[in-house]
């Protein structure tokens, strides 16, 4: 497992924030997947729910692929990132589900990170729309042809804690589906303030790591 070496330092700083820190941060890895991304972006597995998000009621697990600007204001990969949700099948992921649990995350998030940071942000005022698509596009090649896969597309309107303190819009694309093999259900997030067109570069990338993303069972 590969662990984001700006994501254990901000850990650190919050640890001492109730219900966040190292030891709730990094999962245990007791579904035994392999999750695979094909790419040298680093990143972690956390549980979930995250210390950060308390409100959240999902269960599982959560592997990120962090762009390599993703902490960097002034780069073109400023906040850029891939993540799958993993839950066990009985947590069905309706869109209703979906867009309570990502709301949930973010608020929680921007919460901990503002609050270590001494700059409160009032996170009851965050949003996130999320619709879904009547295409599903760059889906996991390896997911079987007759697994059934929702698209959505996703913005959040929130205060980007880590660097800037400054509100954000965040771009979202969204695929769940159920895994027969693995008896989970997957969320797999890419998420960049850039607008996500066909032709942006950071978007391209996030594209080709989902298309390339693998799970397996033990």
């Amino acid at each position: 497992m590969m662990k984001s070496r700006s994501l254990l330092v901000v850990a650190m700083m919050a640890a001492s924030l109730p219900g966040f820190g190292p030891g709730s941060l990094f999962a245990a890895d007791e579904s035994g997947e392999r999750l695979t991304f094909l790419t040298d972006w680093k990143g972690e597995r956390i549980d979930l729910p995250p210390g950060f998000a308390p409100a959240m009621t999902l269960k599982g697990i959560e592997e990120i692929r962090f762009a390599p600007g993703m902490f960097d204001a002034k780069s073109g990969s400023f906040f850029s990132y891939a993540f799958v949700f993993s839950v066990p099948k009985d947590q069905e992921l309706t869109s209703e589900a979906i867009q309570r649990e990502m709301l949930a995350y973010y608020r929680g998030l921007a919460t901990a990170i503002s609050k270590g940071k001494g700059r409160p942000v009032d996170a009851s005022q965050f949003t996130f729309k999320m619709e879904q698509l009547k295409e599903t596009t760059a889906a996991p090649e390896k997911i079987p042809a007759s697994t059934k896969i929702t698209q959505y597309s996703g913005e959040l309107s929130w205060v980007e804690p880590f660097v800037t303190g400054q509100n954000q819009l965040l771009q979202f694309e969204l695929l769940s589906w159920a895994d027969p093999v693995t008896s989970r259900n997957y969320l797999f997030v890419c998420t960049s303030p850039k607008p996500p067109t066909e032709t942006d570069g950071i978007w391209k990338e996030l594209r080709q790591i989902r298309r390339t993303f693998e799970v397996a069972g033990k």
